[in-house]
């Protein structure tokens, strides 16, 4: 039986807020930072602020199970400088969620980014999965902030 799983992430940047909206807009440049994303290809740009991915990946489940995700992935712009939605079917009945909402400290020029992952599907793979998907993003974020 399927049911909603998911997590919220805070994370805060000195860096100026256009270069982290870009990099959240765009997901090959999103796949760049990722730990687990090795491709991430433009599918199709249908709509203005909508555009389509397919994304190979390459995870080790429980450090020594190699899996190799391939799926697609649609990002899309609900409010400019605002709000970015990502939605992708990973797994066959693993339906996954995530917005992105930004706000800027004009004063100190700090950006902060509420990061609201929600997974769909069988209770025991999206506890795994949501697991690997928090390490991998706070991965992810700790790549660019170094960058």
């Amino acid at each position: 039986m399927a049911a909603n799983h998911n997590f919220t992430i805070e994370h805060k940047f000195n860096s100026p807020f256009a270069n982290i909206y870009d990099v959240v807009l765009d997901f090959t440049k999103f796949g760049h930072f990722h730990p687990h994303m090795k491709t991430v290809k433009i599918v199709s740009k249908n709509k203005p602020n909508e555009i389509e991915y397919e994304v190979d990946e390459e995870v080790l489940l429980y450090g020594f199970i190699r899996l190799r995700p391939n799926y697609k992935a649609t990002v899309l712009e609900i409010e400019k400088n605002k709000h970015v939605r990502y939605l992708s079917q990973v797994k066959k009945n693993i339906f996954l969620t995530i917005d992105f909402t930004f706000s800027e400290d004009k004063d100190t020029g700090n950006t902060k980014i509420i990061e609201k992952v929600d997974v769909k599907g069988n209770k025991f793979i999206a506890t795994v999965f949501l697991s690997l998907l928090k390490k991998a993003h706070l991965q992810m974020f700790q790549n660019f902030n170094s960058n």
